[in-house]
């Protein structure tokens, strides 16, 4: 498989849009966006997802009504997903918004999340939803305002969030234990610079990476002040979610093979932890696209439906 260098520099450049071109996108460029829906990748595939595309009504106003933080100015777009499932659907969904959001940013579409958790019933109600779904965040797109005022909007609001700050490598990945913080081989460097680019709610970053014995392992970060507490507390779910797809996006990239499998917490093999991380999932390389002594396939054996 050949480089994608344009899919690694838009996970790379997607920055959150809160001031759009009120302008709707054309129709051909919303069939292309239905497209990339539709081909999104299962995190889990027996979890059902649905992803309905809806321009913002005149007066409606996602950021007030749900009560998420921050200000968003004339959007015209936004997808309200779901899911119906049994496991890791917060990280499922998380999994595949991300993907939209990574494939809308390589065809010059801004996107920004707006968060869900702490009035799901509410967005269940108004959208007409299962009663069993899970939302986690509507996914807002459109064209980024390209006037002057408009790009220093933008700016300034991202700045306010939090979300061009991010943290050091070596705060997010460890060699061996978490006693021994590290910068990764230059092989596996790219997916975590990868990972290091997600966006979180509030900008928690809860991701952190371990590398032992021949596996990449994912954990979360518990009890994160940032998200504050109430089922905010699950965005480290859906923000591992968003970090495992540009992860996934970034292998597909540079022309490599791999597949998460996801970790329970009576998994024998989880590395010993501190008690404010969760075991999320572990990377397993192909044979052919093995990268800093990441282990093939082959070689490992997990229940991926574990919880």
């Amino acid at each position: 498989m050949l480089p994608r260098t344009d899919l690694y520099e838009a996970i790379l450049a997607r920055r959150s849009v809160r001031r759009y071109d009120k302008a709707l996108l054309e129709q051909s460029m919303l069939t292309q966006v239905r497209e990339i829906i539709s081909r999104t990748v299962p995190l889990i595939p027996e979890n059902r997802y649905e992803a309905t595309l809806r321009d913002v009504a005149v007066g409606e106003d996602l950021v007030r009504d749900l009560g998420a933080y921050g200000r968003i100015v004339s959007p015209p777009h936004y997808l309200t997903p779901y899911m119906l499932g049994q496991e890791y659907v917060l990280e499922d969904l998380g999994y595949r918004a991300e993907q939209i959001a990574v494939h809308l940013t390589a065809m010059g579409i801004g996107t920004c999340y707006v968060g869900a958790l702490r009035r799901e019933a509410e967005v269940r109600s108004r959208f007409n939803l299962p009663e069993e779904a899970r939302v986690g965040a509507f996914l807002i797109f459109g064209r980024p305002s390209t006037t002057f005022g408009g790009r220093a909007v933008n700016r300034l609001m991202r700045a306010a969030a939090g979300a061009s700050r991010k943290l050091p490598v070596e705060r997010l990945f460890f060699q061996d234990t978490f006693d021994n913080p590290a910068t990764p081989a230059t092989d596996i460097a790219p997916l975590i610079e990868a990972a290091q680019h997600s966006p979180s709610a509030v900008n928690a970053q809860p991701w952190r990476f371990l590398q032992r014995d021949g596996q990449l392992y994912l954990f979360v970060t518990r009890d994160s002040r940032r998200y504050g507490r109430g089922p905010q507390e699950h965005y480290c779910f859906y923000d591992g979610g968003i970090a495992m797809a540009n992860i996934t996006l970034a292998m597909e990239a540079l022309g490599m093979r791999g597949q998460w499998m996801m970790l329970g917490r009576a998994e024998p093999q989880i590395p010993r932890h501190p008690t404010n991380l969760h075991p999320l999932a572990t990377l397993v390389m192909e044979r052919n696209h093995i990268m800093g002594g990441l282990s093939p396939v082959s070689t490992i054996e997990y229940d991926q439906h574990t919880s």
